[in-house]
């Protein structure tokens, strides 16, 4: 969304030097990025388009030539609003969805991506883990759900068939009611934890989780109770090891 330029300036959201170094990236690396965008969201003769200023109120101001046949050349500008501003990764991301929008309008091919997006995905792909949802194996479904139809036809069946009756001889019919209702407490709470953990993932990454994929592990761990949440906290625990493996300092030649 494109919104008025705004004169009077405010407190920048990077320092000079990130956003300098951001700037020369976006305006050699991906100089066509910031061609396409000028030229779909400003102006079809759009040429030589550059970022220009970068700050957390005001968005990144992108400024382009426009050329003239009596004039020489003008120069137009448009600024747009950097949703969820965190610093240069939201301010990458909201530039490569803008371009991608721009580079498929303009040529209509709907599965085109810019230049920044998949360099943007390369980075994301590195540092962190994908949360899609892993069903678990056929074996381990087969078993919960024969397990739990043999507990709930143990506690709850006043069938006199000679197997329950063998079975009741060394386990009690309450004792099995209690255990049916201790196990689905755990599922639930174990479902409760899971949708906990993931409204946390998709607070502070919602490029890793959205609600359709909150729901299958909620739903997953209240069915399957350990066989799922096992996975999902296998990711937990690897999207940690990424984060911890980003911010440790590089070794130096010789260290041990």
């Amino acid at each position: 969304m494109s919104i008025p330029r705004r004169r009077m300036r405010q407190q920048p959201g990077l320092s000079a030097t990130d956003q300098h170094k951001l700037k020369t990236t976006l305006n050699t690396t991906y100089s066509e990025d910031m061609n396409m965008i000028a030229q779909h969201f400003g102006n079809q003769r759009a040429a030589q388009a550059r970022i220009t200023d970068i700050d957390t109120h005001g968005g990144v101001t992108l400024e382009w030539d426009v050329p003239s046949n009596t004039d020489g050349s003008a120069t137009e500008d448009m600024q747009f609003a950097v949703r969820g501003f965190d610093g240069t990764s939201s301010v990458v991301r909201e530039l490569g969805d803008l371009a991608t929008e721009a580079i498929r309008a303009l040529s209509g091919s709907p599965q085109r991506e810019s230049e920044l997006s998949r360099a943007q995905h390369a980075l994301d792909a590195r540092v962190l883990v994908d949360f899609a949802y892993v069903q678990p194996s056929v074996l381990a479904m087969s078993f919960v759900a024969l397990g739990m139809s043999a507990l709930t036809m143990l506690a709850v069946s006043s069938s006199t068939h000679p197997l329950l009756e063998l079975v009741h001889m060394f386990v009690s019919q309450s004792t099995c009611y209690y255990v049916l209702v201790g196990v689905i407490i755990v599922h639930f709470l174990e479902a409760c934890v899971v949708c906990a953990v993931c409204q946390l993932v998709k607070t502070f990454q919602p490029r890793q989780m959205d609600t359709r994929t909150q729901m299958q592990w909620t739903v997953g761990g209240a069915l399957f109770g350990l066989f799922c949440l096992h996975e999902f906290a296998s990711k937990i625990m690897r999207q940690f090891a990424l984060a911890e493996s980003m911010q440790r300092p590089p070794q130096r030649p010789g260290q041990t």
